[in-house]
C-alpha cells in the first residue's frame, strides 16, 4: 500500500497509483472508525452525560463521513499531481507519504472523540471527576 512507484510516471499513473489504494484506504479508515464509534458511544452512554432525549451524534454527521473522508482522500493525487507538474524530479516518495499523512490525519481526527469521552469516562471511574458535579473536591 505504501510501496514508492517508478519515478517518471505519467501523470495518469499517478491518479491510478491513489485509486488503486482507495478501497484498501477505506477499507482500514472504516474498521477503525467503526472500533472508535463503539468506544465512544460506550463511553458517552455511561457517563450519565446526555439528557433523556438527546442524541450522542448527529446521524447526518455519521452518514455523510465516508463521503468527506474520500474527498479528503482525493487530495493526495490532487497534491501530487501539480506537484510533479511544476517539479518533474520530486522523490518517488511524495505519493506514499502523502497517504501516510493523510492515514494518520484521518486516524487523528476520527479518534479524537472516543479518546476524549474515553479519558472523561476513566477519570470518573477514577472518581477524579464526579458523574453530575463537575470535578472531585
Amino acid at each position: 500500500m505504501f510501496d514508492a512507484p517508478e519515478a517518471g510516471r505519467p501523470l495518469w499513473k499517478i491518479i491510478l497509483w491513489w485509486e488503486l489504494r482507495r478501497i484498501p484506504f477505506n477499507l482500514i479508515v472504516g474498521v477503525y472508525g467503526i472500533i472508535c464509534l463503539a468506544i465512544f458511544f460506550w463511553a458517552i452512554l455511561t457517563s450519565d452525560h446526555l439528557q433523556p432525549g438527546e442524541d450522542a451524534v448527529e446521524p447526518l454527521a455519521l452518514m455523510a463521513a465516508p463521503f468527506v473522508i474520500n474527498m479528503l482522500y482525493t487530495l493526495g493525487w490532487l497534491v501530487e499531481v501539480p506537484a510533479r507538474i511544476v517539479k518533474p524530479d520530486l522523490s518517488p516518495r511524495l505519493g506514499p507519504i502523502l497517504l501516510m499523512a493523510g492515514l494518520g490525519l484521518g486516524f487523528f481526527l476520527i479518534g479524537l472523540p472516543a479518546a476524549l469521552w474515553l479519558g472523561y469516562r476513566v477519570l470518573q471511574l477514577l472518581g477524579a471527576v464526579s458523574i453530575t458535579n463537575g470535578p472531585s473536591q
